[in-house]
């Protein structure tokens, strides 16, 4: 079957790549509407896929298929879907632990522009594509399908919608509103044991961060007797792992007013012992650094800083000074768990901004290990920004505390032989005469013998060694010459 034909766009390139983007300035200039379902071309003429277009976006198709058999019906939108849940509930079993999960992870389930959670009797899409907005007649029917007696809603962030050319209204949103206000969308989910409100209408993202699942179990592990700082906490999800895994004391500290109250809500729900800060987290390690606090663990997960390639230097300094304020607060010994959620930030430019940090506190810092989002976000190989969240744990020590190896010891030098017995001296008389004055005068003087100077004398240590230690010097040395 042949599917019926769509708007046409045409590459001003060959097509090499099977990455799902094609970007603006590749495509020749199509007029059709913002979110147009589009069959795509390359330079010569061979078709490349199908998928959304936007000619006001950066990224000017989104490809959903390249199989020139495939259309981009409802039925192909519907088995994406299904497959995405089946992984979900099949392979990883999540809702045998957990009633909050990612349900599609935009371009990781080959649904490019839309990401869909689940979070107790709610399913949240949010859109990042003008497509998706105009196929909200599928979407949320089919959520409602799958999800039987679940409420979807739908967002968008603001500056999403201003790019991409669309506005939200979710009609489901402002008719929960005007029946119940604003309790009637906050719900309550469980994860690993724990219980937190979340916050559908005000919270970050779609209301609460569930790539960081895993992560925060592995806090719960690591907890155990240690004093935790959690810093940039949103709403205690680290914290409250942290306090059910036997930590000694437990400090939660985030900017934002509602998650800090949220935050001291779901440790009051728990019945764990969190002390919440509203305040900056800068502010807040200066001042610990400052007064000599310590902390054995801590975690640092700040919001996305860098919107985009342009922020990837200014947001590089800010991981930088954070995590070295973060180093100095650290006992010897203490970990470090921290994370980037800037997909525009590579995990290697982390790492480096982590070195510098190591060089700004003058700490040594050991990683143990490098993890990305849990497993309900799946990373497509051609998709490399899909691994937005590196999660880096580390070891931190002062500097020039690692044990150093210790010397072989050195092998005894064998008994040198003893010296042969010296010959008698000769007799005066058997001694050879010295030369006469007239041969003694045939000898260069001292004064046409090359003399050494006393600078090229070895001394007794290198003068670095002298001076205090490698690269330094002292004294007039130090300035240039010497007034001697």
């Amino acid at each position: 079957m042949v599917p019926s034909p769509l708007p046409r766009v045409q590459l001003s390139v060959r097509r090499s790549s099977r990455h799902p983007w094609i970007y603006r300035k590749m495509c020749r200039p199509a007029e059709h509407a913002p979110g147009t379902f589009v069959e795509v071309f390359d330079r010569e003429g061979r078709f490349a896929g199908r998928g959304i277009y936007n000619r006001k976006s950066q990224i000017a198709v989104r490809l959903l298929t390249e199989d020139p058999a495939q259309p981009l019906d409802d039925a192909f939108l519907d088995a994406l879907l299904d497959r995405a849940i089946a992984y979900r509930r099949e392979v990883l079993g999540l809702e045998r632990t957990t009633d909050a999960y990612r349900v599609a992870n935009a371009e990781g389930d080959g649904l490019p522009g839309l990401v869909v959670d689940r979070y107790a009797g709610f399913v949240v899409a949010e859109l990042f594509s003008a497509g998706w907005y105009r196929k909200l007649g599928w979407l949320l029917p089919a959520l409602r399908s799958r999800f039987p007696g679940s409420t979807a809603l739908v967002r968008a962030d603001a500056e999403v919608e201003r790019r991409e050319g669309f506005r939200v209204r979710d009609f489901e949103l402002e008719r929960l509103l005007a029946s119940g206000g604003p309790q009637s969308l906050r719900t309550t989910v469980t994860e690993g044991g724990i219980r937190y409100r979340v916050d559908l209408r005000s919270g970050h993202k779609t209301g609460f961060f569930c790539d960081q699942r895993e992560s925060r179990l592995r806090v719960r592990d690591l907890a155990r007797g240690k004093r935790v700082l959690d810093g940039c906490s949103y709403t205690g999800g680290f914290a409250l792992n942290a306090a059910a895994g036997g930590a000694a004391s437990v400090v939660a500290v985030d900017l934002d007013e509602r998650a800090a109250a949220l935050a001291r809500e779901n440790a009051a729900l728990n019945g764990l012992e969190v002390e919440v800060r509203h305040r900056d987290v800068f502010d807040h390690l200066r001042e610990a650094a400052a007064c000599g606090a310590e902390h054995d663990l801590v975690v640092l997960d700040p919001p996305k800083l860098a919107a985009g390639r342009g922020d990837v230097e200014s947001t590089l300094h800010k991981y930088r000074d954070l995590n070295a304020l973060a180093c100095r607060v650290l006992a010897p010994g203490g970990t470090l768990l921290t994370c980037s959620c800037s997909g525009a930030v590579s995990e290697a430019r982390f790492r480096e901004a982590l070195r510098a940090a190591a060089q700004q506190a003058r700490v040594s810092v050991e990683v143990l290990d490098v993890r990305g989002a849990a497993a309900d976000h799946p990373v497509r190989l051609e998709f490399p920004e899909g691994r937005y969240l590196k999660v880096v744990t580390a070891r931190v020590t002062p500097a020039g505390s690692e044990p150093r190896p210790s010397r072989p010891a050195r092998p005894s030098r064998p008994a040198r032989p003893s010296r042969p017995a010296q010959a008698s001296r000769p007799s005066q008389a058997s001694r050879p005469a010295r030369p006469s004055q007239a041969s003694r005068s045939s000898r260069p003087s001292r004064a046409s013998e090359p003399r050494s100077s006393s600078s090229s004398r070895p001394a007794c240590a290198p003068a670095w060694r002298r001076a205090g230690g490698p690269g330094r010097a002292s004294g007039a040395s130090a300035g240039g010459s010497s007034s001697s």
